[in-house]
């Protein structure tokens, strides 16, 4: 991920970049309300805020004990 100001509200597209997948993806994440939580301006312009993606992708973390169970 790229280093940018924690308090910076991102793009749709920005947010994409910034965690590495395609618009696409976050799109298809959002309308199946599995993705990062995000802002809705207008009743139309999605943000995303730096944060918010940051602490998502670490609630993805899958960790495994020595015996390889979770």
């Amino acid at each position: 991920m790229a280093p940018q100001s924690t308090s910076a509200f991102l793009t749709e597209s920005k947010a994409a970049e910034y965690l590495c997948i395609s618009k696409k993806t976050l799109q298809r994440w959002r309308f199946n309300h599995k993705g990062p939580t995000y802002t809705k301006l207008n009743n139309k312009l999605i943000r995303y805020h730096q944060v918010d993606l940051d602490e998502w992708m670490k609630q993805q973390s899958i960790t495994h004990d020595q015996h390889g169970f979770t």
